[in-house]
């Protein structure tokens, strides 16, 4: 099984754990509060200004940003919505586990 694969399943169970949030409004919020985001995965076809946006959210609030190699709609599809440049990952464990398939 390729790391594409492995990130998109183990997103997937995140998401079914209830450990995932996703939207930029949303994500934004959840920064803005301290709320519980331990990684943001951005999909590897989000425009550049989007990219600066997300890296500056990250870096503000000190959590950790990673980019994929999903694309918007991969992305999209292994959370069960539609059209996502981002996901951010409210779980130790599962920011682990997608760390160690990123970093293979």
């Amino acid at each position: 099984m390729n790391n594409k694969v492995k990130l998109i399943n183990i997103v997937s169970i995140a998401c079914r754990a209830g450990k995932v949030i996703s939207g930029e409004f949303v994500i934004e919020k959840a920064l803005s509060s301290k709320n519980n985001i331990k990684l943001i995965l951005l999909a590897n076809d989000v425009a550049d200004a989007t990219k600066a946006k997300y890296e500056k959210m990250a870096k503000n609030s000190k959590v950790l940003l990673r980019y994929t190699e999903l694309t918007k709609d991969e992305m999209a599809n292994s959370i069960g919505k539609t059209d996502r440049a981002a996901i951010a990952i409210c779980d130790e464990g599962f920011k682990k586990a997608i760390l160690k398939i990123l970093d293979n």
